[in-house]
Parts: C-alpha cells; sequence; structure tokens
C-alpha cells in the first residue's frame, strides 16, 4: 500500500494561507454588518427627516388653513351682526381678521413650497390664492355696505346680507372643502414615508442580525482554528474583537429598533392625533360661525341650522334626527373626531362640549337683543372653553411629536458616533490578533 505524505513545505504554507482566509473573511464580515448597520440608519433617518422635520411639520401647519379660513369667515359675520353700538369689538374682530389672513399667506406659502414636485396640489394652492382674493373682495364691500348702513346691533340691510351670503358661499362650497382636501393630499407624503420606514426598518433589522452572526461566527472560527493550530490559549485581541462585533450587532439592531419605535410613536401618538384634533377644532370654529350667521341671516337659519348639526356629528357622533335631538342624546361614549381620546381628556372634553352644546340649544330658544346679548356673551364663552381643552391636547401632541422626533434623532447621532468606531477598532485588534501568527512563517 502506498502512502502519501504532504510534504512539510506544503502543509507549512497552508497554515497561513488559512489564517489569512479566515482573517479576511472576519473582517469583511464585519464590514457588511458596518454596511447593514448604517443603510438601516439612513433609511430611517431619512424618514425621520421626512416626518420630523421636513413634511411633517409643514403638513401639520397647512392643517391649520381650514381653521384660520373658517375663522375668517365667522368674523366677518361677527362684525356684521354686531352693528355700530359694539364698535370697539368690531375693530377687534377687524384686527383678528388681519391676522387670520397673515396666517394664510403663511400656510399656503409653506403648502406651496411641500407642493413643488406635485403639479395637483400646485394648482390647489394656486387656486385657493385667487379664491382668497376674490372672497376679500366680496367681504370689503359687504363691510363697506355694513359701515354705510350705520345698523344697530342684529340683521343688518339686505345689501349687506346679500353680499355677504357671496362670500360666505365661496368660502364654504368651493375655498374650504380645496383646504381640506389639500390637507389630505400633502398628508400622503407623511403617511408613504411611515409606511416606507416600517418596510426598511423590518429590513435592516434582519439584515444586521444575519451580517452581525456572520460577523461572530467568522470570529470564533478564527480564534477556534488558531487555538488549535498553535496550541495557545485565547487571543486577547481577537476575544476584544469578537466582543466588539457582539456589541456592534446588539447596538445596531436596537438603536435601529428605538429609531423605528420613535417614528411610529411620532406618527402615531404625535402627528395624527395633532392633525384630527386641529380638524376638530376647524370644524368647531365653523359651527361657532354658524351661530353668528344664523342670527345674522334668518332667511337662512334652517340652513345654517343643519350644517351646524352636520359638524356637531362629525365632532362627536351620535344617532339623531333634527339639532335638539342631538343636543339631548349627546353623551360620553360619542364616536367622531373626538372619539379617540381617552380617559380623565375625554371626561374633561365631552364636560366642555356639552356645555357649548347646551348654550346652543339656549340661544336657539331666543330671539332679537335677546339672543346676540346671549351670543355674545354666554355662548362665546363656552365654545372658548371647549376651545381651550382641544387647545391644550393638540399642544400636548404636539410635544409628542416633537419628543418622539429627538428621541430617533438621538438614536441616530449615537449609532453614527458609536457603532462605525468599535467596528473599525474590531478590525484593527482582528488584524493584531492573526499578526504575531502570521510572522512566525515569514
Amino acid at each position: 500500500m502506498t502512502v502519501t505524505v504532504t510534504p512539510p513545505v506544503r502543509r507549512a504554507a497552508a497554515v497561513p494561507r488559512r489564517v489569512r482566509t479566515l482573517a479576511g473573511l472576519s473582517l469583511l464580515s464585519l464590514a457588511l454588518l458596518l454596511a447593514a448597520i448604517l443603510a438601516g440608519a439612513a433609511s430611517t433617518g431619512a424618514s425621520l427627516r421626512t416626518i420630523g422635520h421636513d413634511a411633517g411639520p409643514q403638513v401639520l401647519a397647512t392643517t391649520g388653513l381650514y381653521r384660520q379660513m373658517s375663522e375668517m369667515d365667522a368674523l366677518v359675520a361677527e362684525t356684521l351682526l354686531l352693528g355700530r353700538e359694539y364698535g370697539p369689538q368690531q375693530q377687534a374682530d377687524l384686527t383678528a381678521y388681519d391676522q387670520r389672513r397673515l396666517e394664510i399667506s403663511e400656510s399656503l406659502l409653506k403648502a406651496y413650497r411641500l407642493a413643488l414636485d406635485n403639479p395637483t396640489e400646485q394648482r390647489t394652492v394656486e387656486a385657493l390664492i385667487e379664491g382668497l382674493g376674490r372672497y376679500e373682495r366680496l367681504t370689503a364691500e359687504a363691510r363697506l355696505l355694513d359701515r354705510q348702513s350705520g345698523h344697530t346691533a342684529g340683521q343688518p340691510p339686505a345689501p349687506v346680507v346679500a353680499a355677504y351670503q357671496r362670500a360666505t358661499d365661496l368660502m364654504h362650497r368651493e375655498l374650504l372643502p380645496k383646504a381640506y382636501n389639500l390637507t389630505l393630499e400633502t398628508g400622503t407624503i407623511v403617511r408613504r414615508a411611515h409606511d416606507a420606514e416600517r418596510s426598511a426598518t423590518a429590513l435592516a433589522r434582519t439584515a444586521v442580525v444575519v451580517t452581525g452572526l456572520l460577523a461572530l461566527a467568522c470570529l470564533v472560527g478564527l480564534q477556534t482554528y488558531l487555538t488549535r493550530r498553535f496550541r495557545r490559549v485565547f487571543a486577547p485581541a481577537l476575544v476584544v474583537a469578537t466582543v466588539l462585533g457582539a456589541a456592534g450587532l446588539v447596538t445596531g439592531a436596537v438603536l435601529i429598533e428605538r429609531q423605528g419605535r420613535a417614528l411610529e410613536e411620532a406618527k402615531r401618538g404625535g402627528f395624527d392625533a395633532v392633525l384630527t384634533l386641529t380638524r376638530a377644532r376647524a370644524i368647531s370654529r365653523s359651527m361657532h360661525g354658524d351661530q353668528s350667521r344664523y342670527l345674522l341671516d334668518p332667511g337662512r337659519k334652517d340652513t345654517y341650522e343643519h350644517t351646524f348639526l352636520d359638524k356637531a356629528r362629525a365632532i362627536a357622533a351620535v344617532e339623531s334626527t333634527s339639532l335638539p335631538d342631538y343636543q339631548s342624546k349627546l353623551g360620553p361614549g360619542f364616536q367622531g373626531l373626538l372619539g379617540g381620546v381617552t380617559g380623565a381628556d375625554r371626561t374633561r372634553l365631552f364636560t366642555a362640549y356639552q356645555r357649548f352644546q347646551q348654550a346652543d340649544a339656549r340661544m336657539r330658544g331666543m330671539s332679537g337683543a335677546a339672543a346676540i346679548k346671549f351670543w355674545d356673551g354666554e355662548l362665546t364663552q363656552a365654545y372658548e372653553g371647549y376651545d381651550k381643552v382641544l387647545e391644550e391636547l393638540v399642544r400636548r401632541h404636539e410635544s409628542d411629536f416633537e419628543r418622539a422626533i429627538d428621541s430617533g434623532d438621538g438614536a441616530l447621532e449615537t449609532l453614527w458616533r458609536l457603532v462605525p468606531a468599535g467596528l473599525a477598532a474590531g478590525a484593527l485588534l482582528v488584524l493584531a490578533g492573526v499578526w504575531p501568527r502570521l510572522r512566525e512563517y515569514r
């Protein structure tokens, strides 16, 4: 029988080749782990920038557009309703009107910037700008006729009412629907970023785990081979490199998960809640405007009462056949836009909203000067108390939104600062661990 003996020279040459191969695989796997972590961080970081610093804040700014425009129209109605004996209050309403007009201009500018790559949204913004110009001409005509008439508090002369009717019809039939659609259209940017982030985070997490386990397997394989081949205890440099690889795996996966969780909290607990509550505030402001329009234009009071009921059902849905029926059946188990509010906030909000509805019912049982005085006093106070609760909830969820985005940004900053440095140090330690063994074969 012939026995083949491997020459000692060939055997000796194979050892450094295997060491270099295992070391190369370890370095490559560490590089793949770093690439997976950085790719995942870049993807979630882009979503954080979109939702937290770019599109998200601009979309939230455009949500105020509907409310600002509703308040603008309500202020005109209030000015026309009050009459000459309410001169200081009329002037205050006109000052507030000018402020709303400035806020609307700023909101439309932000919306236009956001829509630079979307011709449909650009046309919507342009149509709003043109329509607001027409609206202001109509309201200026109504105010001019009102000043010339010099009427007392109550229904102004027919020409004033007719001019305002043209203005408010333009606002409610054309401009407010476009403003609402604009918010929906720009909101799709945030929803797309959120959906893309969820898929990217899951993929990044899987990639980090797979490449991390591969890196650990290569490092352990290299350490085991050196231990068996050279009959030495574990090389300290390779032990530390393995620990750094494991730390990179865990840290990268945890920080990417933290980014994803922060983005989820920002979207659902912040952005969505602010969007819903801001819309509720806008509709509620329009409801308060319907109350002044109800008094301003008795010829359309049934129409304004019906629109008030439709908006009330959107705010807090209750099965009802008429406004008095709705107000009598209103209870804490409502749904609608405010249905998602829970706990003590829900109780507090319901109490304020119910007080507003009860005041509305009392106002509709009055007529003439008594109704106007009640509207200007107790009813407006009830609305302002309800609106204050809504505003506080909006501010709180805005803080939640900002806090979640800051948490995600912090995770991203930590990832970029620690993980590359740790894995780079691990790669250097791999070289430091195998270099003494390779020198023995030189």
